[in-house]
């Protein structure tokens, strides 16, 4: 005798949801820490001008500006 598997309540899936957004803010703050990293290397390793690091700091900002998108869509459907 199989006991049908068990559907998550009203509570367990709020709670999965809220865990899910809630890792958008820290995504968002480690894109923009690995384009100043990157940028921070490439200048003082390299030789490049600042303009580099500010370049980074840019593709930091919208890679996670587009992680955010890409996350608020789904549970926007």
């Amino acid at each position: 005798m199989t006991t049908p598997p068990r559907k998550p309540g009203p509570l367990r899936e709020t709670f999965r949801d809220l865990g899910s957004l809630g890792t958008v803010g820290f995504s968002f703050v480690i894109a923009i820490f690995i384009g100043v990293a990157i940028g921070y290397f490439l200048m003082t390793r390299f030789g490049f001008g600042r303009w580099v690091f500010f370049l980074f700091f840019v593709f930091g900002v919208a890679a996670g500006v587009l992680n955010v998108y890409r996350t608020a869509g789904r549970f926007l459907k």
